[in-house]
């Protein structure tokens, strides 16, 4: 059954779509059909493209989008949970590969995704919090991971906006921020000059013996020789055309975005104050992003005081300038969680389907090695070491879904 409030969700939209013409291309590579819009996918449909595919991007804006609404955070450390070494690996590989995406992004746009590599404090803001920290620290070591311990004092003199709440810090060089939306941005005139073709539309897999051999939408029924489903929280409704069903939750998240007439910030600053965890990431025009809440109830799009009394409680504590501020921006996303927090990765039982969804709050983080693990599926070459342990086949079997 579809999840509370799907159904709604697909309903709303018209049948017909608006189709974009690419610029005319020459290849004679595999004809791919990518289904998603949002970091995901675009960066798949970019990477595909440039390999010589032959790409259609089906893209019908949906309300929740979680990139539309991300903070940008690039953080495999301060992400780092237990139980989670393998997730970190694909996590440190992919930041790996950001810098060159952002100038490359930037030579083929013209827009700069404002890669912020000055790092991240974590705080604490009393003794309780301390002791987390103490064991977060704990985690970072048996990773052999680098941080700074930093006095309140020390935490003020690299951001003097903090408040004298702040008793210590953790201070991880390692863990960078983009700007969310120049990104996207930026990957939609990329694959527009790329010769990808736009569907704003969402394409549903058609089978043929058990294998997809066409998607059909608004804009009429495609052949492909491939189809790369990166929906978000919606591709489970379209895997189950399929027969699959990658058990993909949606997990709300509210955050709210803050100007000011001056920079506050100059990097991305993470705490927990009476029990609430906020972020605040910087961003060049003097926005900060602060967020977020984490709520699991389906798909509930609701903006709630709940979350705005939460998360400004938090943020100002923490940067007490931040009340003078303007609240320009309160905005809500579901991000496609799976059971054990890891994404799905790599061709499914169904032969012509990659799942390239699951990302919870890793999308922006992500997206490089995903675009290359889809590359790989799509080309018949080996993925990266570090996306096997979220090889799709694989874990799709352990939870006894097939097709």
């Amino acid at each position: 059954m579809p999840a509370q409030g799907e159904d709604d969700e697909f309903a709303t939209h018209p049948t017909i779509c608006r189709v974009r013409r690419a610029l005319p291309t020459v290849s004679s590579g595999p004809v791919v059909a990518v289904v998603g819009g949002g970091v995901i996918g675009l960066t798949c449909a970019r990477q595909l493209a440039k390999s010589g595919a032959q790409v259609t991007l089906y893209d019908r804006p949906q309300r929740g989008r979680p990139s539309d609404v991300a903070a940008g955070m690039l953080a495999p450390t301060c992400e780092l949970d237990y139980g989670e070494s393998a997730l970190h690996a694909l996590s440190v590989d992919s930041l790996a590969r950001w810098p060159e995406l952002a100038r490359s992004l930037h030579a083929e746009s013209g827009v700069d995704v404002e890669l912020r590599t000055n790092g991240t404090l974590q705080l604490a803001t009393d003794p309780d919090d301390r002791l987390r920290l103490e064991r977060r620290a704990q985690l970072w070591d048996q990773h052999a991971l680098r941080y700074e311990w930093l006095t309140g004092r020390e935490c003020r003199r690299h951001e003097p906006a903090l408040s004298r709440r702040v008793l210590a810090g953790l201070r991880v060089d390692s863990d960078w921020s983009v700007d969310n939306r120049r990104v996207l941005d930026a990957l939609r005139l990329s694959v527009a000059a790329g010769g990808v073709r736009i569907v704003e539309d969402l394409a549903y897999p058609l089978l043929a013996d058990g294998s997809v051999t066409a998607v059909r939408s608004g804009d009429g029924v495609q052949r492909v020789d491939h189809l790369v489903l990166a929906a978000g929280v919606w591709s489970g409704r379209l895997a189950r055309e399929a027969g699959l069903d990658p058990a993909i939750r949606p997990v709300k998240g509210q955050q709210l975005r803050l100007h000011s007439p001056v920079e506050i910030l100059t990097r991305t600053v993470r705490a927990r104050v009476d029990e609430v965890d906020v972020y605040l990431v910087p961003r060049a025009d003097r926005t900060v992003v602060v967020g977020g809440t984490s709520e699991d109830v389906g798909h509930d799009l609701r903006r709630t005081p709940r979350a705005v009394i939460d998360l400004l409680s938090a943020a100002c504590a923490i940067v007490p300038e931040l009340r003078d501020s303007e609240l320009v921006e309160h905005s809500v996303g579901l991000r496609p969680a799976t059971d054990d927090n890891g994404p799905y990765l790599g061709l499914s039982q169904v032969p012509g389907l990659t799942l390239a969804t699951g990302h919870y709050r890793h999308g922006f983080l992500l997206a490089p090695i995903t675009a290359e693990v889809v590359r790989a599926t799509v080309l018949h070459e080996p993925p990266p070491a570090s996306s096997l342990p979220f090889c799709t086949s694989r874990r799709l079997e352990k939870e006894g879904a097939h097709a």
